[in-house]
This record gives C-alpha cells, sequence and structure tokens, in this order.
C-alpha cells in the first residue's frame, strides 16, 4: 500500500467513526428528550426542564449541520 492510498485508507476510516459517533450521539440526545418530553406532558413545567430540552434540541441542530443553534 502506497502511502498515498494508506492516507487515503485512513481520512475513510475516520470519516466512517465520526459518522458512527455522531449516530450513537444523535440516538442518546433522542432518548433524553424523549424522557422529557414525557415529563413535560405529565405536567413538569419547571424552568430546569425547559432549559435541557432548548441545549439539548440546539445539540441536535449542530449534529444536522446547523452549529450556530449552540450560540442561542
Amino acid at each position: 500500500m502506497t502511502s498515498a492510498e494508506r492516507a487515503q485508507w485512513q481520512a475513510d476510516q475516520d470519516a466512517k467513526e465520526a459518522a458512527w459517533e455522531r449516530e450513537l450521539e444523535w440516538r442518546q440526545i433522542t432518548r433524553k428528550l424523549e424522557a422529557l418530553y414525557g415529563a413535560v406532558r405529565a405536567g413538569d413545567g419547571s424552568i430546569r426542564t425547559r432549559e435541557r430540552i432548548g441545549r439539548l434540541e440546539a445539540l441536535q441542530q449542530a449534529l444536522m449541520g446547523f452549529p450556530e443553534a449552540l450560540a442561542a
């Protein structure tokens, strides 16, 4: 394997790993949000819950390619 082929292989592996990590993070955030949405439906209208939902939704937006959502 030439150094160029090795570099391309490594770049491909890095991209696959990054995609996998984003998928895992997305799933984790989604589970947390579902639990928080359930708490809201059950009557939890606390500021802390709303803030957590806002932060997690901003993280999802950043994962979808809108990093400016984290600045809000």
